[in-house]
């Protein structure tokens, strides 16, 4: 075949081919072609948006332990378990898309360069050190010698990929507002979840650092993405399920600041209601993200969830309110639910060849 691409990208082109027979031989050139990534299932076109992915599978991971220390009885013994077992496929999730981005990254920088300037997709980069700072977090009861140098990696990542995305708004180029989504809130208030294992990590000046940037670009960032939502056009179908992100920020700001101050004042009763209204606005949009095609995208489910999850737990936990304990236990139940249908769409769709196509 034309193509000698690593045997990562094969892979990937055979498990979305569906045993398509292979193209024709091409006679040898004097000058070696460029790599092929007109193909759907290339390794080219890889989304970086799928380390949202890792970020909802840790996400689920940290709040089933939280819901194994809440439970009692049966039910802890089985959030317990599946709290090893969504650590295990954390873990080898996580792995496979890093090293597949970074064998895309050596393969194709061309491509990964085309998704750095990208108005939508720019945003999705930090979602990697996010990541990581949520497995070290999903770590730090199980391994917390193996979490430290995880979060540290996660924190310095972190830094640079907010100045480089938000200094690149700012930039020569004129963003349409159109492009302006939920995902915005990514590199810049992704800061707020530095805390939640830098805390126990006993960084705490760094992590109120971390903490008062995330929540001062919320604040910034969060009325422009309503004057968008009123004032332009509606979200692309494909987007609307990052309508999901609105409930992230207050609800990790929720649970930093708990981490922070050690306790439920004025400023952290008013992030969980706000994490609440969002929360419910979100579920009143369900229909339209019901109806969205099913896509990456999607993943921006997972996420919000399950800080909605946690923090709701910990505001029990803090009010010691029965009902919002058995209300947390509910969520968790219905994240888990969550996450496994978005495991058997996404690889549905990864075996429909539907997952690495070229952006329309």
């Amino acid at each position: 075949m034309s193509d000698t691409g690593t045997l990562a990208d094969h892979a990937l082109a055979a498990t979305t081919a569906h045993g398509a027979p292979s193209a024709p031989p091409v006679p040898p050139s004097t000058q070696a072609a460029p790599a092929d990534t007109s193909r759907t299932g290339s390794l080219a076109h890889m989304p970086v948006g799928l380390f949202g992915m890792v970020m909802g599978l840790a996400g689920a991971t940290i709040a089933s332990q939280r819901a194994a220390h809440t439970a009692s009885g049966l039910l802890a013994t089985v959030a317990d378990r599946v709290a090893l077992g969504m650590a295990g496929v954390t873990l080898a999730v996580g792995a496979f898309i890093f090293l597949a981005y970074l064998i895309k990254l050596m393969r194709y920088p061309h491509a990964v360069v085309e998704e750095w300037h990208h108005h939508v997709r720019i945003n999705f980069f930090p979602a990697a050190s996010i990541a990581l700072a949520l497995v070290a977090t999903m770590l730090l009861p199980i391994a917390p010698e193996v979490a430290r140098p995880i979060w540290i990696v996660a924190a310095i990542g972190h830094a640079i990929g907010f100045v480089g995305v938000v200094s690149s708004w700012m930039g020569p180029r004129t963003i349409p507002v159109a492009t302006l989504n939920p995902a915005w809130f990514i590199p810049a208030v992704g800061n707020v979840v530095m805390p939640i294992a830098g805390v126990s990590l006993g960084y705490v000046s760094v992590s109120w650092l971390y903490f008062g940037v995330g929540v001062v670009f919320w604040l910034l960032l969060l009325p422009m993405v309503i004057h968008r939502f009123v004032f332009e056009a509606p979200l692309p179908p494909k987007l609307v399920p990052t309508l999901a992100i609105l409930i992230a920020p207050p609800a990790v700001a929720f649970i930093a600041y708990v981490k922070l101050s050690g306790g439920l004042d004025a400023g952290a009763q008013l992030l969980f209601g706000a994490t609440i209204a969002f929360a419910a606005l979100v579920a009143a949009a369900a229909g339209r993200i019901a109806r969205a095609p099913f896509g990456v995208p999607f993943w921006a489910l997972s996420f919000p969830s399950a800080a909605l999850t946690i923090a709701t737990l910990a505001y029990g936990e803090k009010t010691a309110n029965l009902g919002v304990s058995y209300a947390g236990l509910a969520l968790w139940a219905l994240l888990i639910v969550l996450i496994a249908a978005l495991l058997v769409r996404t690889m549905v769709a990864h075996w429909r060849g539907q997952i690495c196509v070229p952006e329309k």
